[in-house]
């Protein structure tokens, strides 16, 4: 049976990893860092199907995860609404599952190579999982940092900012996830966490922030995010086969989902029934089909709650009872 090579030990590559052990497909996983580690990340997985979660053999690692079900959004200084979610989200620390992952990779007979880079060259047997690709003109930079002694008002609050939005989640054990995305400070600007949320005008919450007891471990950040409609490259999944907006909570489980599709084709690939080629243009339209009207949705939606008339326009569909709440969650999900 051939072995499939992943590039990148991120959600989608250690993922993929996991649902080739589980359909008995020898799988190599090369990773440029080590295990545990914190990552830009909101740490909240929305709308997994269960299906994903056994293929995957996630059902055990996720069992213990916090569970959110009300979000809360708020403008500068107050709320605009609350609701509970269409299904419960799930909330868990990169920290946490990326090193129970890795573990249970390892535990499977998968071969993990850390504080390694692989080769981005293309070949067959070789799929590139390793996060997003830099851009060097994009304006936005991400956040996060974890906090102790932070009550929030409901199990998620997403802040609007001046063009920034800011999410905070309960993780395990008593801290609270926060993850902003910020647009790239100024030469001789603060650029921590709480100076970016009080630039875009979130002062109650920058206040909140400076009351908590931060966890100066955690506190990381990635530039040059981009979420422009990507050109990706054949074999590619998660991040790097392309970015949906933070907003909409749908990153993470973007990532589990295109990598369950993944290791259905490539499993075929492996027992030596379809060509390379066949497997990529097959695993392609089966990623469009799944995944290219959330993406769009998702870009389309986000630079509304960037702009003050966007998010105006939102608070009165509220006001007046017209948010398609329900709609706009399945568009993005």
């Amino acid at each position: 049976m051939h072995t499939v090579e992943i590039i990148g030990g991120g959600l989608a590559g250690l993922s993929l990893g996991l649902g080739l052990r589980a359909r008995g497909v020898p799988a190599r996983l090369i990773e440029a860092g080590t295990y545990p580690r914190h990552r830009v990340c909101g740490e909240f997985i929305t709308g997994l199907d269960d299906e994903t979660r056994r293929e995957l053999q996630l059902t055990d690692i996720l069992a213990g995860a916090r569970l959110a079900r009300s979000v809360l959004w708020s403008e500068p200084g107050y709320p605009v609404l609350r609701h509970d979610l269409p299904e419960v989200a799930v909330c868990i620390s990169r920290y946490r599952l990326d090193e129970a992952m890795a573990s249970a990779f390892r535990a499977a007979g998968g071969e993990l190579r850390t504080a390694c880079r692989g080769s981005a060259d293309a070949r067959p047997g070789r799929i590139m999982a390793s996060g997003r690709r830099p851009q060097p003109g994009s304006r936005w930079v991400g956040l996060k940092q974890h906090f102790h002694q932070l009550e929030l008002q409901e199990d998620l609050e997403l802040h609007l900012g001046r063009g920034a939005y800011v999410g905070l989640t309960r993780i395990e054990g008593s801290a609270v996830n926060v993850c902003g995305l910020f647009p790239r400070p100024g030469r001789g600007e603060a650029c921590g966490l709480i100076d970016r949320v009080e630039a875009a005008g979130l002062t109650f919450l920058a206040r909140r922030l400076q009351a908590a007891r931060a966890v100066k471990a955690t506190a990381c950040a990635v530039a040059g995010l981009d979420y422009r409609r990507p050109a990706p490259p054949s074999a590619a999944l998660g991040d790097y086969h392309g970015l949906i907006p933070p907003f909409t909570g749908h990153g993470m489980t973007v990532a589990l989902q295109s990598a369950a599709l993944a290791a259905r084709r490539l499993e075929v690939w492996a027992r030596g029934r379809l060509t390379w080629e066949e497997t990529i243009s097959l695993l392609q339209r089966d990623l469009r089909r799944r995944f290219a009207r959330k993406l769009a949705w998702g870009r389309i939606l986000h630079p509304w709650l960037l702009a003050p008339q966007g998010r105006r326009a939102v608070h009165l569909l509220h006001r007046w009872r017209l948010l398609p709440l329900g709609p706009l969650y399945r568009l993005c999900h």
